[in-house]
């Protein structure tokens, strides 16, 4: 027959298992704040990134804008044009705020980042816009859309390597 453990033996081994797991539990909430205080610091300059490009176009100014871009961003617009340098980006951008663009304003809402890793991000940016014309000249007085970021941290910031524009309400061009 086994001897069955005393009340006392019960307690002091309940004890020591709570004195070993506490400082780990500590540990471990401590560990988590910290990640949950980089991610939160991480997002809000993601989200500063992107309040920075929304800000350059509602002030059409194409070089603000694009300050966040990488010198050889991927870039593919809401036509599926793509171009691939800030430079040509910005160009684009100049001629479409000195015409089609020049009345509009932007609106941009991050609904999601994922971190790929320490330097690597996906944002997923919801924006609206008013103010725009077609190329006909009409007036598109409402669009909305979505452009997804690819984002390397580069030099402590957030800069957009890819960029992949849709519009909700995109129409074909006339034939």
């Amino acid at each position: 027959m086994k001897k069955r453990p005393t009340n006392v033996a019960t307690r002091f081994l309940a004890i020591l298992i709570l004195l070993f797991a506490m400082p780990l539990a500590i540990g471990l909430t401590r560990a988590a704040a910290a990640d949950d205080s980089a991610s939160s610091s991480e997002d809000a300059a993601v989200k500063q990134m992107v309040a920075g490009f929304s800000d350059g176009w509602n002030t059409h100014d194409a070089h603000a804008m694009c300050a966040s871009l990488a010198d050889d961003v991927q870039w593919v617009n809401w036509r599926g044009e793509p171009l691939g340098t800030r430079q040509a980006v910005e160009e684009e951008h100049a001629k479409l705020f000195a015409d089609l663009y020049k009345n509009t304003h932007r609106t941009d809402t991050v609904k999601s980042i994922r971190y790929l890793s320490p330097e690597l991000a996906v944002v997923d940016d919801y924006w609206t816009m008013t103010g725009a014309r077609k190329r006909d000249g009409s007036e598109w007085p409402y669009r909305a859309g979505y452009s997804n970021f690819v984002m390397a941290k580069r030099g402590g910031l957030w800069i957009v390597i890819v960029s992949h524009t849709a519009d909700f309400n995109a129409q074909a061009p006339a034939k």
